[in-house]
């Protein structure tokens, strides 16, 4: 992988004599001269590289450059990262925006609180899920639930680069994928501070299981949202604590978010994602 984000090589053609279509779906490029479909998920580090490790900046722009220069057909999850390829240099022909999809399956209720109890979760509580990182915007969220002291914040991924410290959250670490959709079902809320993500999928998947959301004003998870969610600048701790409270205080505006939440989810499929994907191999194979 380390020789394929330097130059690309090796060349995977001598291994794959059959295949009509090279896609290369996470910020690694091989070398080949079949069609190339690739996916850039984000860009965020172009415009904020400060988030990232030196390492990481270096990596991912030799990968951009690569795709500047090539052919490929580019999949971009959302509208923002299409403008910011655009910015980069990538011509808008090439790109095509496929959102993500979410498993419609739900988890069982009282499975869910039994199991977030367990792991010392108590009702009603506050969850985020993703890697910790300088971009997700932790301290906004450990600021805002400062204001919330009653509630516990239960923080649920993998640790990823930076110093990143959430004060007073419950940190349970990296889990399953049953897990994390048993905790989301459990909450009360799910917070997604982040201000630039490429799409945000654990807003999507937190709205499958009927849990509103609290997201940035403007940002592409507020976009995949929509409806299910409240949109705030976190940046703000008082405004967001309030929309945090007003979720956990007032039982009708809970059910409403929770209801166009799971209403909102049912668009985004993996089939209609798989089925947009494969146009664009059909595309890049003509």
């Amino acid at each position: 992988m380390q020789l394929w984000g330097r130059g690309g090589w090796p060349a995977v053609d001598r291994w794959l004599p059959d295949v009509d279509v090279i896609h290369a779906p996470a910020y690694v490029l091989p070398s080949t001269e079949r069609p190339t479909v690739v996916t850039l998920h984000d860009l965020a580090f172009v415009r904020h590289p400060e988030w990232f490790t030196a390492h990481g900046v270096r990596f991912f722009n030799r990968l951009l450059d690569r795709v500047r220069r090539g052919d490929q057909q580019v999949i971009v999850p959302s509208v923002e990262t299409a403008a910011d390829c655009v910015v980069a240099g990538i011509s808008e022909a090439r790109l095509h925006v496929i959102p993500w999809g979410v498993n419609p399956a739900t988890v069982d209720a009282d499975r869910a609180r039994s199991f977030a109890a367990e792991q010392g979760a108590t009702a009603p509580f506050v969850l985020f899920v993703g890697t910790l990182e300088p971009r997700k915007n932790l301290t906004a969220l450990a600021d805002a639930m400062a204001l919330v002291p009653d509630t516990p914040l239960v923080v649920v991924g993998p640790k990823g680069w930076g110093d990143v410290e959430v004060e007073g959250a419950l940190l349970l670490g990296e889990r399953s994928a049953e897990e994390v959709a048993m905790l989301m079902a459990a909450a009360h809320v799910v917070a997604y501070p982040s201000t630039l993500e490429g799409f945000g999928l654990p807003v999507l998947e937190a709205m499958a299981q009927g849990t509103p959301v609290v997201v940035h004003a403007g940002s592409t998870p507020a976009a995949v949202a929509g409806p299910g969610g409240v949109e705030i600048d976190t940046g703000d701790a008082g405004r967001f604590a309030e929309a945090i409270r007003t979720l956990i205080d007032d039982a009708d505006f809970h059910t409403e978010r929770s209801v166009a939440a799971r209403q909102r989810a049912t668009e985004f499929t993996w089939e209609n994602t798989a089925a947009m994907t494969s146009a664009v191999y059909r595309k890049a194979a003509q």
